[in-house]
């Protein structure tokens, strides 16, 4: 982590606004990103296996009025 005083802080082109307050916006973000990404993927494994569910559930109700036949 670099500390900068405040005679030597860098301004970026974006605004006068220092690279630290930059960073930190990118890196707060990219957080909130990964958290919205676990929570999706969370989403997604339940949505697979009710899938997974529901295909076994099919091919036992085929084997099922196979068998009745």
């Amino acid at each position: 982590m670099e500390v900068e005083s405040e005679g030597e802080s860098e301004w970026s082109g974006l605004g006068g606004r220092r690279d630290r307050d930059w960073k930190q916006e990118v890196s707060s973000a990219l957080v909130e990103i990964q958290g919205l990404l676990r929570e999706q993927n969370g989403h997604l494994k339940r949505i697979a296996q009710g899938l997974d569910r529901g295909s076994k559930a099919s091919s036992e109700e085929v084997e099922d009025s196979t068998i009745r036949e």
